[in-house]
C-alpha cells in the first residue's frame, strides 16, 4: 500500500492525456493580415473563465469569449520584421475577434485576425501562455507564409520563434519533432501506466525487449498510417481503448493469467497506441512534402522517450522486488484503478 500511495501522485492528472498539457495555433498570413485560429482547453486556464469543470455550454462561452480574447492579447504576440530585418519591427495595428466555437463541452476554437500597416515579410511569435497554463504546457504553432507552412513548439524554455517565408531545414525538424516525440511519451500518462503495468510485471530484461519492441512496431503502424490519413479513429474511441488497454494489463498482473503471449498482446494494443501517438502530429496539420521526416524524428523521440524510462525503472524494479517489495500488485492495482476512471471519464465524455 505504501508504494501504491507513493507513485498515484505520478498519475493523479485529467484523464485526457493527449488533450492536456498542450494548445495549438494556425495561423495563415495574407498580404498584411494574419488569421489565426487557436485550438484552447477551457478548464486548463489558471484563472477559469468558465464555471463548471469539465464541460460548459455555448451559453457559458458566450459569455465569457471576452476573456478568454483577453488573455489571449496579454500572452500572444505578432511581429511583422522587413525584408532587411534593420527596421523596427512592426506591431498589429489592429487586432480583433473572429468567430469561435465550441467543440467537446470543454475546447474552444477561436479564430482572431491581426492587421498590419505593411506586407508582412518575416513573421516573429512570442507567447508567454505557459504562464496562465499548467505546469509542462506546449504551445504547438503551423504558420503558412509564402505557402510554405512551418512548424514551432513553444513552452517556458522556448518562447520565441520567427518564419521568414523558407522552408526549415531537415536537422532544424528532426530536433523539433524529436524533442515533441520525448516529452510527449513523458507526458502521455496512460502510455505510461501502461509501460509500467509491462515493466513491472517482466523477470528479464529479453522479455522486456520482446515486450517492447512488439509495442513499437504496432504504435509505429498505426502512427504512421494514422498521421497520412490513411486510416483515422474518432478521438474517444481511441482514448477509452487506451484505457481498456492499461486495465487489461492491470488485471493481467494482478489475476496472473496470460490469454495469450504478452508480446501478442502489446502488438494488439500498440496499434491502439499509435492513434492516440498520432493526435499530435495531425492537430498540426503538417505538408505533405515534409511530413515524413516529422513523422521519423517524432517516433524516434517517443522510442527514445521509452528507452530511457525502461533503462531507468527496471533495474531500480528488479532490486525492489528481490528485496521482498510487493511492487506487481501494488502499481498494477494502482494503475487498474486509474484505467476504470479514465474509461469512465472519456467513453461517457464526463
Amino acid at each position: 500500500m505504501a508504494v501504491l500511495l507513493a507513485v498515484w501522485p505520478i498519475f493523479a492528472i485529467p484523464a485526457c492525456a493527449h488533450d492536456i498539457l498542450r494548445s495549438e495555433c494556425n495561423l495563415q498570413v495574407d498580404r498584411r493580415m494574419v488569421r489565426a485560429t487557436f485550438i484552447l482547453n477551457l478548464f486548463e486556464l489558471k484563472d477559469p473563465v468558465v464555471p463548471g469543470n469539465p464541460r460548459a455550454t455555448v451559453a457559458q462561452l458566450d459569455g465569457s469569449i471576452g476573456k478568454i480574447f483577453d488573455s489571449v492579447e496579454r500572452h500572444f504576440f505578432l511581429r511583422n520584421f522587413l525584408p532587411d530585418f534593420r527596421h523596427t519591427p512592426d506591431a498589429p495595428a489592429r487586432t480583433t475577434l473572429g468567430q469561435y466555437t465550441l467543440i467537446d463541452g470543454n475546447v474552444v476554437h477561436m479564430e482572431v485576425l491581426y492587421f498590419f500597416e505593411r506586407d508582412i515579410a518575416a513573421l516573429e511569435i512570442a507567447s508567454t501562455l505557459y504562464e496562465v497554463m499548467p505546469p509542462g504546457h506546449r504551445f504547438l504553432i503551423a504558420v503558412t507564409l509564402n505557402g510554405i507552412v512551418h512548424e514551432a513548439i513553444l513552452d517556458a524554455g522556448a518562447t520565441r520563434a520567427r518564419f521568414t517565408g523558407t522552408s526549415a531545414t531537415p536537422w532544424q525538424t528532426v530536433w523539433r519533432f524529436g524533442r515533441l516525440g520525448v516529452e510527449h511519451i513523458f507526458t502521455g500518462y496512460d502510455h505510461l501506466a501502461f509501460l509500467l503495468g509491462l515493466l513491472v510485471a517482466a523477470t528479464t530484461l529479453g522479455q522486456l525487449a520482446g515486450v517492447i519492441t512488439s509495442f513499437t512496431v504496432a504504435h509505429s503502424i498505426t502512427l504512421a498510417l494514422a498521421t497520412f490519413g490513411a486510416v483515422t479513429l474518432p478521438s474517444r474511441l481511441t482514448e477509452s481503448l487506451i484505457a481498456v488497454s492499461v486495465g487489461y494489463i492491470a488485471a493481467e498482473n494482478l489475476l496472473d493469467f496470460r490469454v495469450m503471449p504478452r508480446y501478442y498482446i502489446t502488438f494488439l494494443f500498440g496499434l491502439i497506441h499509435g492513434f492516440g501517438f498520432s493526435s499530435v502530429l495531425r492537430d498540426m496539420q503538417l505538408p505533405r512534402s515534409g511530413l515524413a521526416l516529422s513523422l521519423f524524428s517524432f517516433n524516434a523521440g517517443v522510442e527514445m522517450g521509452q528507452i530511457a524510462i525502461v533503462l531507468s525503472l527496471f533495474p531500480l524494479m528488479r532490486d525492489l522486488i528481490s528485496s521482498g517489495w510487493r511492487l506487481k500488485p501494488a502499481i498494477s492495482a494502482g494503475i487498474g484503478c486509474l484505467a476504470v476512471y479514465w474509461f469512465v471519464q472519456r467513453a461517457f465524455a464526463l
